[in-house]
C-alpha cells in the first residue's frame, strides 16, 4: 500500500495573542497548522483572516513565505496511508470550500487552557482543528479530546518525525537544497 506524507507546523509568532498564550503556558509553540503538499505548504489552520487584525478569524490557508522568516517553528512529518491521505484532503477541501461558515473559537482556546472541553459547532482553535482532523480521518489516536490539546502538545503524537526546528526561513532554505 502506498504511503503519503503530511506535515504539522508549529510556530510562535509575534502577535499579541501568541504572546498572551506564551505568557500563560510558557509553551515553545503557540500555533498549529496542517499541510498536505510538502514542507513549504500551503498549510491550513484557524487563525486571523487579516494580517493586522486579530478578528475576524477562521479557517485560513497559510503560506510559509507570508510569515516573518525569524518566527520560531518546528515542522513535523507524518506518514499516512493513501486512504487516510485521501480522507484528509477531502475533509480539508470540504471545510475550506465552506470556510465562511467556520469561526475561530476564542472561548474554546480559553477553555483549553483550563482543561475544560468546549465543543461548539463550526468553531475551532488551531490545535483543536489539526488534532480533530487527524483523528477523524484515522491518522492518529489522540491522548485526549481535540478540545483539550494545545499546539505544543501536538509534537507528542505518535509517528511524528521532526523535519526542521529553528526559524521559518530555514524551511524554505532546506527545500532549496
Amino acid at each position: 500500500m502506498e504511503e503519503r506524507r503530511i506535515y504539522i507546523l508549529l510556530t510562535r509568532s509575534g502577535t499579541w495573542f501568541s504572546h498572551l498564550i506564551y505568557f500563560a503556558t510558557r509553551d515553545s509553540y503557540t500555533h498549529a497548522s496542517i499541510g498536505l503538499d510538502g514542507p513549504s505548504g500551503p498549510f491550513y489552520s484557524f487563525a486571523r483572516k487579516y494580517r493586522h487584525f486579530a478578528l475576524p478569524a477562521g479557517l485560513v490557508e497559510e503560506q510559509v513565505t507570508a510569515y516573518r522568516f525569524a518566527v520560531p517553528c518546528c515542522l513535523y512529518e507524518m506518514t499516512v496511508s493513501e486512504e487516510t491521505y485521501v480522507r484528509l484532503r477531502r475533509q480539508l477541501r470540504l471545510m475550506y470550500a465552506q470556510r465562511e461558515e467556520y469561526h475561530y473559537s476564542v472561548l474554546g482556546a480559553f477553555a483549553c487552557f483550563f482543561q475544560l472541553p468546549l465543543q461548539r459547532r463550526r468553531h475551532y482553535f488551531c490545535s483543536q482543528f489539526v488534532a480533530g482532523l487527524l483523528e477523524s480521518c484515522g491518522a492518529v489516536e489522540l491522548p485526549k479530546a481535540p478540545t483539550l490539546l494545545r499546539p505544543a502538545e501536538l509534537c507528542q503524537l505518535k509517528n511524528l518525525r521532526p523535519v526542521h526546528q529553528g526559524s521559518l526561513g530555514g524551511i524554505l532554505a532546506q527545500e532549496a537544497v
